[in-house]
């Protein structure tokens, strides 16, 4: 087994993560204008690729699995890699190296995201409950009186 197929898995990955990342930046965009059906399909593009990176990973493993394999190792490092062969050892080295990187750049992008969410949720809460105000008057029992109304009225 060549090195060709590990490689080429790796390098499918990183673009997928590159492109991940570039969009959940954009991301943040469509999060302040809360556009609910831009919100949602930001959503299954995200559910995308995570299916994609995940059939993207699988390859990954099985080829270098085949390499190790190959050499008659079950597993294998880096370092190994680099001995057999220094030059693709190191190519597949350093586009590991972007990919645990891209990784990390997208987790905190994903936490900014959230955090943007998160506000906006709070946003949205506080508006609604302008618009629409709990009742503040209580009965005897603790109820709420809208709630006493409704159940009198739900009796009738």
């Amino acid at each position: 087994m060549s090195f060709t197929a590990a490689i080429d898995a790796a390098a499918q990955l990183q673009a997928a993560l590159k492109d991940e990342l570039l969009r959940a930046q954009q991301a943040q965009k469509v999060l302040t204008s809360l556009d609910v059906n831009a919100v949602f399909e930001q959503a299954q593009k995200r559910e995308d690729f995570n299916h994609r990176s995940a059939v993207l990973s699988k390859s990954l493993y099985t080829a270098i699995d085949r390499l190790a394999q190959s050499q008659g190792q079950s597993d294998i490092t880096l370092a190994a890699l680099r001995a057999l062969n220094p030059r693709e050892g190191e190519e597949l080295a350093l586009i590991f190296s972007d990919i645990r990187s891209l990784s990390a750049s997208l987790a905190q992008q994903d936490q900014l995201n959230q955090d943007l969410t998160t506000t906006a949720l709070r946003l949205v809460r506080a508006y609604v409950g302008h618009l629409a105000p709990k009742p503040s008057a209580y009965t005897r029992q603790g109820q709420l009186a809208a709630n006493e109304a409704r159940t009198h009225s739900e009796h009738v």
